[in-house]
């Protein structure tokens, strides 16, 4: 049996304002966002879970200052240190909308920071990949259309033609990863993305963008064990008493309404 602490939507500065705390100088809406993630290095220390798995916006946007790049790496490096696998996914705030340029945890990929792996490409990690865990991990990170038509080799046509052209190619790249699977194995889908079905709380309007909307059948398939989800706010799962438990955790801290983090066990 595996445990894998599962969380999303940090965005540990978008509540950037108001009152300041006088020790740290930090607004106290942050300190409330830090404190939510605290909570989560916590538990995955003391309940020693095999993996944490993050699906994606760690802050508000791709630039953020470089005080909240530093809270935000103490905790990574509480768990690194701690000997705590974890696996980044970046968000649709994490990343530049231009090609090229650095999302916003670049540094944990370039410096190869210890038991740290981030996914800004989709790709099947398999246990080698995940330090030796026997686990296999669908990894679909948000990716720009832009990006996403370049990396299917896709041209530019009408708007929706692109969208059913993308859910199609990716389809036949998740079939194709089910193929390469081991059956022996536990396997889980992870994606910073929209599913067909789900509901949204109130940020949609400001949080969310054009999204690509991933059909329900392709994240309900009974070959996968736990889907886990980020980028919609509200926590639930989208199967509810069936198999696999399709989870979005909600976000850490409340943006516009409160959602908290969740931990799943494989």
């Amino acid at each position: 049996m595996l445990r894998i602490l599962h969380f999303a939507d940090a965005h540990i500065d978008i509540a950037n304002y108001g009152r300041h705390d006088p020790q740290s100088g930090l607004p106290m809406r942050v300190l409330d966002f830090l404190k939510a993630l605290d909570t989560i290095v916590d538990t995955a220390i003391a309940e020693n879970v095999d993996l944490v798995l993050f699906a994606g916006d760690a802050y508000k946007d791709r630039t953020p200052a470089p005080t909240f790049q530093r809270e935000w790496g103490r905790r990574i490096i509480r768990l690194s240190r701690a000997g705590i696998p974890c696996v980044l996914l970046i968000g649709n705030h994490d990343l530049s909308p231009a090609l090229g340029r650095a999302h916003a945890l670049q540094e944990y990929q370039t410096l190869e920071v210890e038991n740290v792996l981030v996914i800004d490409k989709p790709r099947l990690l398999r246990p080698d990949d995940l330090f030796g865990l026997p686990l296999q991990i669908m990894a679909i990170p948000w990716i720009s259309r832009s990006s996403l038509m370049a990396h299917l080799q896709i041209s530019a046509t009408e708007p929706q033609k692109i969208h059913e052209e993308i859910e199609q190619r990716l389809q036949e790249i998740v079939q194709d990863w089910f193929r390469q699977t081991d059956r022996n194995l536990p396997t889980v889908l992870a994606a910073h993305a929209t599913v067909q079905g789900a509901r949204y709380g109130r940020e949609r309007s400001i949080m969310l963008g054009n999204d690509l909307v991933l059909p329900g059948s392709l994240v309900r398939d009974n070959r996968l064990d736990y889907v886990a989800l980020g980028h919609i706010h509200l926590r639930q799962n989208l199967n509810e008493g069936g198999h696999p438990p399709v989870v979005y955790p909600g976000s850490i801290e409340r943006v516009i309404l409160g959602r908290r983090m969740t931990a799943s066990t494989l």
